[in-house]
């Protein structure tokens, strides 16, 4: 979503509203009265609690009346609240950091940022960091073999750190950091059968006597699928049961956030700072998307200039355009690392919805940043096609196609990426 005058300031007013009535909807069994929660609409959730005891301080008397101040400026905004929120059952729920949507607690920015369209040198050392099921191990293999760079780390399996991590620690002094992100939708999907299927995950899963394989059938994997997040949705916050594999809660956002050394077990938190993921998102060179592999592998492409191998420069003529008598030469020019072959699905959005509704709980925050990275990526998208880079298509409608209808899903079943890139269009122009 574009920012807007108005919509900073609501969310800078919801900001400092949550932080001022917070400690109100919290329980304090020791406190001489139960207090009251604090709706949306600025009712107050239970009428018998109007009847504050006299006993209160007149400085508890002064912090509700400006509490009430707020409320009063926020009524004003009512309706674009419930608009971002999207469901109309958030009425009826105190205004907690679990209850809101994450975009109506930060400013989101348009890009491009400044570094995801700069110059990047060849000769310098590049920092990949490694989130699992995000297209890793074929990115570090496209750096390796195809571009030579000095990446680090060199492996395309092992231990995949934390951002923090790797740059305090595994890849000190890379002069830039890159990163590749996908649809959390389709990422828990491949974190679920990179257990189930491939030769690591059947060692490790088999540590634990309950893990779901029912059988190998597409309908085995549906039920097998649905009993996995069941037991994620139902541990809350811990973390003592994720079958020595993978816990898919934020995994992202977790990975932009945790000073830890790598994620796989659900540590750094269910409930990920936003604004410390946000800004490790913005301060990143490259940011590349799973669903737009290849128009990821252009811009990068393009910003290695002409210190680039051959092979790239080659790619980036013949291949990042929208020209069909190019595919051929796409095809045999892309590095592709696969883990197994089973568990494969042309689409998602057919899962039950009862399904797909747990992958939401799990990956709220996840959804959040993928949205603002997808938003950036079109923006960067825009700019490679503009007259100040390669002047001319990259982005095709074929792929917006394809991708339209799984990434529907996101910010509350109303995200539309074909739009969004014409939109990102307009406004390079």
């Amino acid at each position: 979503m574009r920012s807007a005058g108005f919509l900073k300031d609501k969310r800078e007013l919801l900001s400092t509203y949550t932080t001022h009535v917070s400690p109100l909807c919290t329980t304090d069994t020791a406190a001489p009265h139960k207090q009251s929660n604090v709706l949306l609409d600025g009712r107050l959730h239970d009428a018998a609690n109007s009847a504050v005891s006299t006993t209160i301080s007149s400085r508890a008397m002064k912090f509700l009346l400006f509490l009430l101040t707020i409320l009063l400026l926020a009524v004003p905004y009512g309706r674009e609240i419930l608009h971002e929120l999207g469901t109309d059952n958030m009425i009826t729920k105190t205004i907690n950091a679990r209850h809101i949507r994450p975009n109506l607690l930060l400013s989101v920015d348009t890009g491009p940022y400044p570094q995801r369209i700069a110059p990047l040198d060849p000769t310098d050392k590049f920092s990949f960091v490694h989130i699992s099921k995000c297209a890793g191990s074929t990115w570090i293999r496209l750096f390796k073999e195809v571009l030579k760079l000095n990446i680090c780390p060199e492996k395309e399996d092992g231990v995949e750190h934390s951002v923090s991590y790797q740059q305090k620690y595994k890849c000190k002094g890379a002069d830039y950091t890159l990163i590749s992100l996908r649809s959390p939708r389709h990422h828990v999907w491949s974190q679920f059968t990179m257990c189930k299927y491939s030769r690591w995950g059947k060692r490790v899963t088999r540590k634990s006597d309950d893990f779901p394989r029912s059988g190998d059938e597409y309908e085995d994997d549906e039920v097998d699928f649905d009993s996995w997040l069941d037991n994620f949705v139902s541990m809350g916050n811990a973390t003592d049961n994720h079958y020595n594999c993978y816990h898919p809660a934020n995994f992202q956002t977790r990975a932009l956030t945790s000073p830890l050394d790598d994620v796989h077990d659900g540590r750094g938190g269910f409930n990920p700072n936003m604004t410390l993921a946000m800004n490790t998102y913005k301060n990143l060179d490259f940011v590349a998307l799973v669903e737009f592999v290849h128009e990821s592998q252009c811009m990068l492409y393009y910003r290695l200039g002409d210190k680039a191998p051959p092979t790239a420069i080659s790619y980036l003529d013949k291949s990042c355009h929208c020209e069909k008598q190019h595919e051929e030469h796409q095809k045999s020019k892309t590095v592709y690392v696969q883990h197994h072959n089973m568990g494969k699905r042309s689409n998602l959005r057919d899962l039950p919805a009862a399904t797909l509704s747990k992958v939401a709980t799990l990956t709220s925050a996840d959804s959040f940043m993928y949205v603002n990275a997808l938003k950036n990526f079109m923006d960067e998208m825009a700019w490679l096609e503009s007259d100040d880079g390669l002047g001319r298509r990259v982005v095709c409608d074929n792929v917006l196609k394809k991708w339209e209808s799984e990434l529907a899903y996101l910010d509350g079943g109303r995200f539309n990426v074909t739009q969004l890139y014409h939109d990102a269009v307009v406004e390079q122009k």
